[in-house]
């Protein structure tokens, strides 16, 4: 009852202004009954049509606290077309009457706005505070279209930080301060800029405690620091391909940005996607890495490795890999001396004009292998032994 006589205490007007033409503007609060949330609505053209969208219909606290019937309720539209926060149903709502821009001599001159929730518990996810004796069983859930979360925790400040905080545990934080909040901020980096945008928060016993966002924790998370350093734990901590491996996640400080989820997926439907780095560019992972192209895939460097040990083997162990045309001009060269050879041997003879039975035999049958072997090789296009995919210089 304490708590119905200070809001009923808010009744009395924050103001009031008028500008000559009957115009007044003034505040008052009340308590949200139903809200139109598309055309579906049965108030919807009642109310005007699209611009009553998000509108609210409220029970207005009465000094006497007058029990007003459902089809008598006043009605308050959103205030502003940019951001929006949308109440549910049996919060406290500010309501300004202002001048009616649009009006013509048959409109109402002045209209009611709905312009903040009244902030009941101090957090997100719910300020509902339902009518315990005249309506105690409101339906703050809007018939299962909301769903109340006791475990949505407010995000800790630090001081100067400017908030939005989601009703199902999305924040966006632009901070720098010092605090328990930002565990990466200290006397080094004080007053650097920050910005954290998290979706999900840490499990906890309840809803009442502040806590700050985790980077490890929270479902997905974006970090854009200036001089910090963020505690991730990466996925995966390979760096074999590296001569010297790159500072880790937990270790960098400075300016960077940090994409943490589940997944990550990137997709650009019009044009591509290009990564750059002055330094390098690595891809770890415990599974595998695939790359797949409708055209052609292309990889160029001074030097290239495939394998730990081409990379950190000796300069005289290492393997180069042999190029298909060169290799197949130079076995043609072979086979044609061979060839010869074996013509020579068919027909040899000895000084006085005998044959010489093994040499010619031989000469014959080395013939017809080496002509099949001619025919496996094409220096100067495809061939069986080269691949019709994989090309190097």
């Amino acid at each position: 009852m304490a708590y119905r006589n200070t809001l009923n205490s808010l009744v009395t007007t924050r103001g009031k202004s008028d500008s000559g033409g009957g115009s007044t503007s003034y505040s008052k609060f009340g308590r949200v009954v139903d809200i139109i949330l598309d055309e579906n609505h049965s108030k919807y053209k009642e109310k005007g049509g699209g611009i009553a969208i998000n509108g609210v219909f409220y029970k207005p606290f009465t000094i006497n606290n007058t029990e007003i019937l459902p089809g008598d309720l006043p009605f308050a539209f959103q205030d502003s077309a940019h951001i929006k926060t949308v109440p549910i149903i049996g919060e406290i709502v500010e309501v300004v009457t202002m001048p009616n821009l649009a009006f013509t001599t048959s409109e109402r001159r002045n209209k009611e706005y709905y312009t903040r929730i009244v902030n009941t518990w101090n957090n997100p996810n719910s300020g509902a505070y339902p009518d315990l004796i005249n309506n105690p069983g409101t339906d703050i859930t809007t018939g299962g279209n909301f769903k109340e979360l006791p475990t949505v925790n407010p995000i800790r400040s630090t001081p100067g930080d400017i908030q939005i905080e989601g009703r199902q545990g999305q924040s966006i934080r632009f901070t720098g301060g010092k605090g328990t909040g930002n565990s990466f901020v200290d006397d080094t980096n004080i007053g650097k800029p920050v910005i954290i945008i998290s979706n999900g928060q840490s499990e906890t016993d309840n809803g009442f405690t502040t806590l700050a966002e985790s980077v490890d924790d929270d479902s997905c998370s974006i970090y854009m620091t200036s001089d910090h350093q963020i505690n991730l734990t990466p996925a995966s901590t390979k760096r074999e391909a590296f001569d010297e491996n790159p500072t880790e996640s937990n270790q960098f400080k400075g300016n960077q940005i940090i994409l943490n989820g589940g997944r990550l997926f990137f997709n650009a439907k019009e044009s591509d996607i290009q990564l750059s780095s002055k330094s390098s560019i690595g891809l770890t992972t415990e599974g595998s890495i695939n790359i797949d192209g409708s055209s052609y895939l292309c990889m160029d460097a001074p030097i290239m490795y495939l394998g730990v040990k081409a990379r950190t083997a000796p300069s005289s162990n290492k393997e180069p890999v042999l190029l298909g045309n060169q290799l197949e001009g130079f076995l043609e060269n072979v086979l044609n001396l061979l060839e010869s050879m074996a013509r020579s041997m068919a027909s040899a003879e000895t000084i006085k004009g005998h044959p010489i039975p093994d040499l010619n035999k031989r000469g014959v049958a080395a013939q017809p292998v080496i002509r099949q072997l001619k025919n496996l090789i094409n220096p100067n296009g495809p061939s069986p032994l080269k691949s019709k995919k994989v090309f190097t210089e």
